[in-house]
């Protein structure tokens, strides 16, 4: 789930030009995928609000998908139309056997180019629960991939159809490559993004944080943690100013994070100035950090991806947290707010309140 942290008017025409924001606007391009682009709409002019990604689903969970669509996230956000597309799945027919392939470098679709756009079962589906949530399904598109060539039809319209442009040379494309955003080729390729950099680095800094945590349970109670948030505030100041960290300074960060108290006071980082510092340093430390430690510092992750529209970069670092600390409380919190639609200005009020009842427990330790 995904809101476009592009702040520029982009106007988008006809169908293919849609299908081609669609890596855009959910920072990797998906492959057998159900997406949901929400619009709002006000007169004649619709503008994009949330991007929803799932995965297409076999015909057993269609119903439950369709109802998850239409009480979820979509209606959270006040979406009142969508544009529903299919990518991947679908049958391409190059008419009688020994036919050459038509040629995918034709703009306009060729006769015998003919596509069976698939799930329209589900298609059929959506737009009924859709229409029941009061929201307005604008269009129905199937593409056999999101990329330069693409070969798009609608559902509803046998003869409409046609190629995706180059997604890299639209308007919204540079768009997004102006403002430094990232579009990845795949999601497989933005979960390499935060995976381990190498079962060396985690053995060897497991080994490291576990003499350094035995080091600090001998210190007195309440005696670290304004040395703490000072460490790991630190961090973040010499990551903005382009300062090498040791690794020593990342493995005192690390441990620094691992009591509760302080990672909550840096989620309001994510609400300053020092907010891409901050998460390019959380990036960094997710990629050597081992289990346990990794969980806190993937979830800051995620928070601060999150706040600026990076759903999907905010989802693969959740996964992280997910896979050593399934219970953890903030990762729990943190996915259930992606799932079920909580906006961006909402996350920040919770980061708020966190930062709050942490202060306030340091407060109490000390009286």
């Amino acid at each position: 789930m995904t809101a476009t942290p592009l702040n520029a008017r982009i106007r988008i025409g006809d169908a293919g030009e849609v299908l081609a924001a669609v890596p855009h606007l959910l920072g990797f391009t998906p492959a057998d995928s159900l997406v949901l682009l929400g619009l709002h709409t006000a007169g004649d002019t619709a503008t994009f609000g949330l991007t929803l990604r799932l995965d297409l689903p076999p015909p057993e969970h269609r119903r439950a998908l369709v109802e998850y669509v239409s009480t979820g996230p979509l209606v959270r956000r006040g979406v009142t139309g969508v544009i529903v597309v299919v990518t991947g799945s679908g049958t391409v027919e190059h008419g009688p056997p020994g036919d050459p392939p038509p040629d995918r470098s034709d703009p306009d679709p060729a006769p015998g180019d003919d596509v069976d756009a698939p799930q329209r079962e589900l298609i059929a589906l959506l737009r009924d629960g859709l229409d029941e949530a009061g929201i307005e399904v604008l269009h129905e598109l199937w593409t056999d991939r999101l990329e330069a060539g693409g070969s798009w039809r609608c559902y509803d319209d046998p003869v409409c159809g046609g190629r995706i442009p180059d997604p890299k040379r639209t308007a919204l494309g540079a768009a997004m490559a102006a403002s430094g955003s990232v579009t990845f080729d795949s999601r497989q390729e933005l979960q390499r993004l935060v995976a381990p950099e190498s079962e060396q680095v985690l053995a060897r800094w497991s080994a490291r944080l576990t003499g350094m945590t035995e080091d600090r349970e001998r210190e007195p109670a309440g005696v670290g943690v304004h040395r703490d948030v000072s460490i790991a505030l630190a961090g973040i100041r010499r990551t903005a100013a382009g300062e090498a960290l040791t690794e020593d300074d990342q493995l005192r960060i690390l441990l620094a994070l691992s009591d509760h108290r302080v990672r909550d006071l840096c989620l309001g980082v994510a609400l300053g100035e020092s907010a891409l510092a901050a998460e390019q340093l959380w990036l960094g430390l997710v990629r050597k950090a081992p289990e346990p430690e990794v969980a806190e510092v993937a979830a800051l992750l995620a928070f601060s991806a999150y706040l600026r529209g990076e759903g999907a970069l905010a989802s693969v670092a959740l996964e992280r947290v997910e896979a050593g600390r399934p219970e953890h409380a903030l990762g729990g919190l943190l996915r259930r707010a992606l799932d079920t639609g909580v906006s961006p200005k909402e996350m920040a009020e919770m980061a708020k309140d966190a930062m709050t009842d942490a202060q306030l427990m340091i407060e109490q330790e000390e009286s």
